[in-house]
């Protein structure tokens, strides 16, 4: 538990707790004592003894301690997920402790850290193969907590959220599907439950990423590879994408019923879909984009075909010092970018391999993966950095959290934080 009190209220506190307490002071420090700085956070750890209850107390810049912090904590436990703090700022960090009520004995040296967004001087960390290994994991998503890969074969798993676990979750957990051998392509979180697309039409359903129930099915569908979920006028729509130009939507509560075909005006392929800054996207071969305000009417936006022929696989918004952009990412290194989902603008390709799926994530910069373990880097859409992230396996999706997880070929699973 985490008990914060303002520096002046938990220093009489001490005091009042040094006269009362039954406790013997604490005569050493708290041994190995370490901060390991993430995105927007920060985890401390330390040798903990369970007879003592601990403080943390920290500030922003090089110094801490009795008298001089900012915050201080107690009733803390290690390993101990600080949230809430700026990137690029620096903190320091000490940890004393008390015993039953004790004045609080020496502290630990002060460590700094500063903590950063997700980039390419962070090693992100290669997961064990889920599964045989040898099946794709096509996509990923994040809600109530636990992260969902679906994939090849009626594959899903899912893990607990962790941030202080290694990869970031408590460890995955392979779940039964209710159709057997179906390739599950796209998956979506509503707010409420994980909704997970098969390239057959297959629907499935769970609201805990763990027990799932089969929806009815996109009736006739074959080679659909991506869904999405958006509020339009206060009713849930989900939206579904395929080859040959094919889109169908879904407003029943809860993907029940029937879905019902939608002209999306293109016989191209369409690869990826998402819900934007309050209308649907749609992205596919040929650099094809089509936009829709409900998922229902579709227009084609025929310049992001003009800027690239490459095909589009994803497509991602997010706001960055008071400016929206959507970004699409594509074979050989494509990026287009717009502000407004109609004019579309080539940026230079910051890789030649493929990029499969982008996220804007909490860290306020868009993420992107590809061919090879290739991942890039920006805040605007038109500047990247790259690096790998430890695979040279195909990346296929991502999911953007306080950690990243990405998905992809050969049960390959990645993360950062």
């Amino acid at each position: 538990m985490r008990h914060p009190l303002r520096p002046a209220l938990l220093l009489l506190a001490l005091a009042l707790g040094g006269c009362l307490g039954q406790g013997s002071q604490p005569s050493a420090p708290p041994a190995n004592f370490s901060v390991a700085p993430g995105e927007s956070q920060v985890v401390l750890n330390w040798t903990a003894d369970p007879n003592l209850t601990y403080w943390i107390y920290y500030s922003q810049g090089s110094t801490t301690g009795l008298g001089n912090a900012d915050h201080i904590l107690f009733q803390v436990t290690p390993p101990y997920d600080l949230t809430g703090l700026t990137n690029n700022t620096q903190y320091a960090f000490a940890v004393t402790a008390s015993d039953n009520g004790s004045q609080v004995g020496p502290f630990t040296p002060v460590v700094t850290a500063t903590p950063r967004p997700i980039g390419p001087l962070n090693t992100w960390t290669v997961g064990t193969p889920l599964g045989t290994g040898t099946n794709n994991l096509n996509a990923i998503a994040f809600g109530n907590n636990t992260y969902v890969a679906v994939g090849d074969g009626a594959q899903i798993w899912s893990a607990p959220f962790s941030y202080t676990s290694a990869g970031g979750v408590t460890g995955w957990t392979q779940q039964t599907s209710p159709v057997l051998g179906v390739n599950l392509t796209g998956i979506v979180y509503d707010g409420t439950r994980f909704v997970a697309l098969g390239a057959d039409g297959t629907v499935l359903t769970s609201s805990d990423g763990t027990t799932w129930t089969a929806a009815t099915a996109i009736a006739g569908a074959s080679g659909m590879h991506a869904i999405a979920y958006g509020v339009v006028n206060g009713t849930g729509i989900y939206v579904a994408v395929g080859d040959a130009g094919v889109i169908d939507y879904n407003g029943n509560a809860g993907v029940g019923g029937n879905w019902t075909p939608a002209s999306s005006g293109t016989a191209q392929n369409l690869y990826g879909v998402a819900f934007l800054n309050s209308q649907f996207v749609a992205v596919g071969a040929q650099g094809t984009v089509v936009t829709s305000p409900d998922g229902i009417t579709w227009t084609v936006q025929t310049s992001a075909a003009s800027a690239t022929t490459n095909a589009l696989r994803a497509v991602a918004y997010g706001v960055v010092n008071g400016t929206g952009t959507y970004v699409a990412v594509g074979d050989a290194g494509t990026v287009l970018s717009s502000t407004d989902a109609v004019t579309w603008t080539a940026q230079s390709p910051p890789t030649p391999q493929n990029l499969n799926a982008i996220a804007f994530g909490p860290d306020a910069q868009f993420v992107a993966v590809g061919a090879a373990g290739t991942t890039v880097y920006g805040t605007t859409g038109t500047s990247w950095a790259s690096n790998n992230v430890g695979t040279n396996q195909d990346l296929y999706a991502i999911a953007p959290n306080a950690v990243y997880i990405a998905v992809g070929v050969a049960d390959t699973n990645v993360s950062a934080k």
